[in-house]
């Protein structure tokens, strides 16, 4: 993917912060200490830092990389390249309640000042909670929802996938004769498939990008919507069983 810092300096947001290019190390730890996940993203190739004009100390940080999937995602919702995704986002917590979105305002400047990016990509994780107000307060624009189910709950944990076929499965000695569900079985007492909503916002960074969905113009508000929308029981109380719990009687309608 062509992409181009076109300078290096920082930038500042009244008299809070200031925000310029850091080192990947620098973001990571930072990550690591304050994101609810605990963990990084591998594959963020741009990391701002967030500096306070009173300490000069880094207290955010926000971090950009490519989708996934590569292109293939990106081009779902726009054909105009190149553009990065929101992968991690942070403050330290003795910064004030509205410290995140005054971070957002202003690596969205850095971002539009500095490269040639089309526009930025970033979902909110309904099983989370979260629908996406620090957007929805930098005017973002929302484009709707995907339906994750991605995840299994483990005795109350929530794992991806791809974690629990790394954790459980790849390694196992009975890999090649049972599915990963019966190798989970040995080890958890309640074992379900989760689907929820994954909001998904937009912000141009060159004018006049033209995406592929339109804008709605509503924001989802967390009294309104429901974490979990979906759960399929593996096992349950100890008992393996095969079972659908549906909690919500909403037209469901994914953008795609």
């Amino acid at each position: 993917m062509q992409f181009e810092i076109l300078d290096d300096f920082f930038i500042k947001y009244g008299k809070q912060y200031h925000a310029g290019l850091i080192d990947s190390k620098a973001a990571r730890n930072l990550v690591k200490r304050y994101h609810y996940s605990g963990k990084v993203v591998s594959n963020s190739k741009l990391h701002l830092g967030v500096f306070s004009n009173d300490t000069d100390e880094l207290v955010g940080v926000l971090q950009y990389g490519p989708c996934m999937n590569g292109n293939k995602t990106a081009l779902r919702f726009s054909e105009e390249l190149p553009m990065f995704e929101l992968n991690r986002m942070v403050m330290v917590d003795e910064e004030p309640r509205n410290a995140e979105s005054m971070a957002l305002s202003l690596c969205n400047k850095w971002l539009k000042e500095n490269t040639n990016l089309s526009y930025i990509l970033s979902f909110s994780d309904g099983k989370e909670n979260n629908c996406g107000y620090i957007y929805q307060a930098n005017n973002w624009k929302y484009l709707g929802y995907l339906l994750s189910d991605s995840f299994y709950d483990l005795d109350g944990e929530i794992k991806h996938n791809v974690t629990v076929w790394h954790q459980y499965k790849e390694k196992h000695e009975l890999r090649d004769t049972h599915t990963t569900d019966e190798i989970l079985c040995q080890y958890f007492q309640n074992i379900s498939k989760i689907t929820s909503k994954q909001h998904v916002y937009v912000m141009p960074i060159k004018k006049k990008v033209k995406f592929n969905f339109p804008f709605l113009d509503y924001y989802p508000k967390m009294d309104k919507e429901i974490a979990i929308l979906k759960r399929k029981w593996i096992k349950k109380d100890g008992e393996v069983i095969k079972m659908t719990e549906t909690f919500t009687d909403e037209k469901i309608k994914p953008i795609y």
